[in-house]
């Protein structure tokens, strides 16, 4: 006898008796889609309410970094290497591309799927920042926001030049430094398990900003070829620190807590053109300090040009020319890019911080509206990311569409129509992202 077809074998046929599965309830991917970096810290998996065995990622050696939320853009590598997996009623799991591919119209609606596509187009994530991010940039009119869940004392980001820089000084200086990274390690006798003993080793080092050479020396001199390639070593240590520091403090250095939300574009000031996009501005997220950050960061799919990665080794790939060539080069300062949450007016309890050519974030918070429940009204498909406490979600006839935890996201079908959220335990934050329609 044939084996019956599990659900997710039947929405890969186009099956169209499986959307009503989906279409009037929430769509809550896994929420354990994460992935290794090796700047990542040691939150995310607690804020998650995950099993610390996940850490580090299956077979990775590095902790985990990041967690894709919604991730259903195969045109990204990153969300196609990661995408998010839904799970049908009968158990089976689904990739979330392959569900919006099977019912884009149904699920998104006809005119969300006219302007991008059978796929969601944002990328939100949870990043758990232990260590300096590159130095990097992205494509024109890709924008970013930072919702910071929770972040260490004194911890920090970098974001946009402090002072306008020369384009061409500026390549050349980088693309220096990587060469004296390749002139120090060719110094070392190297394998790649050495790579990342010398990162862990290098790593404080370079943070200690006035800490002489003198202080590894002899640490570094365990990995050299011979002890006569300390002296070379040694000046190759001095100019990479030099620049290490001098590219940390082109940027503006921004103190981050709890509850701020930062958005990264183009201050309107610079952009001059009516007709101009703002895009990311040069950014290094982290701190040398290793001060942790937890934030949810809303993002466009699409590419990411590292310009510098701060002496990281193992050395990662790097693109100076692609990334300066997207980068404002002007000064900024940091209040440009500081949003506050402001109550939309006639609704208690909704908070509006970006309305951006590129998403619009609001902040649901139950406790301050009226008895403690929101409504939202109908509109076009959106994401939901509980970042504190625990929410009920109901349809406007009062059909359960689902409970959220904290760290839990959930896309939600043009065809939910208006409903309610409701606190159902803790001090409760919804994150709502929406796309232009």
């Amino acid at each position: 006898m044939a084996q019956e077809q599990s659900v997710a074998d039947r929405i890969a046929a186009r099956d169209p008796a499986c959307v009503d599965e989906f279409r009037r309830s929430l769509i809550v991917p896994f929420n354990n889609n994460l992935v290794p970096r090796p700047w990542g810290g040691s939150k995310l998996l607690e804020f998650k309410g995950l099993d610390q065995a996940l850490q580090p990622v299956a077979t990775s050696s590095l902790p985990v970094g990041e967690a894709f939320e919604i991730a259903a853009f195969d045109d990204d590598a990153e969300a196609r290497k990661f995408p998010s997996f839904v799970e049908c009623s009968d158990g089976s799991a689904i990739e979330l591309p392959d569900l919006l591919a099977a019912y884009s119209e149904a699920l998104l609606g006809e005119a969300f799927v006219a302007r991008y596509g059978a796929r969601f187009p944002l990328l939100p994530k949870v990043l758990d920042i232990k260590e300096l991010l590159s130095v990097q940039g992205h494509p024109p009119g890709h924008t970013e926001a930072y919702i910071v869940i929770d972040a260490e004392p004194e911890a920090t980001i970098r974001l946009g030049f402090a002072a306008g820089v020369d384009a061409a000084a500026l390549a050349a200086e980088l693309a220096a430094g990587r060469r004296e990274q390749r002139e120090f390690l060719e110094l070392l006798r190297g394998t790649a398990a050495a790579d990342e003993a010398v990162q862990q080793l290098l790593a404080p080092w370079l943070a200690a900003r006035h800490a002489p050479p003198e202080d590894i020396a002899a640490a570094v001199g365990g990995f050299l070829e011979s002890e006569s390639d300390w002296a070379a070593a040694r000046a190759l240590l001095i100019s990479l620190k030099r620049l290490y520091w001098r590219m940390l403090d082109a940027l503006n250095s921004i103190p981050v807590s709890a509850g701020q939300v930062i958005h990264n574009a183009t201050p309107a000031r610079l952009l001059g053109d009516a007709n101009a996009v703002p895009t990311a501005e040069v950014h290094a997220l982290g701190n040398p300090e290793r001060k942790e950050i937890l934030a949810l960061e809303v993002r466009l799919p699409g590419p990411t040009f590292r310009a510098w990665d701060n002496v990281r080794f193992p050395m990662r790939d790097i693109d100076i020319e692609h990334a300066l060539a997207v980068l404002n080069l002007g000064a900024t300062t940091r209040d440009d890019f500081m949003a506050m949450p402001e109550l939309v007016p006639g609704r208690p309890g909704v908070y509006c911080s970006i309305d951006s050519e590129s998403f619009r974030i609001e902040h649901l918070r139950p406790a301050d509206a009226l008895g403690d429940a929101i409504s939202v009204p109908a509109e076009g498909a959106h994401c939901l990311h509980v970042i504190s406490g625990r929410v009920e979600i109901d349809g406007s006839d009062t059909t359960r569409l689902g409970t959220l935890e904290k760290g839990q996201s959930a896309l939600v079908p043009v065809d939910v129509g208006e409903y309610r959220v409701s606190g159902a335990g803790g001090d409760c934050e919804v994150v709502k992202v929406s796309v232009p329609v």
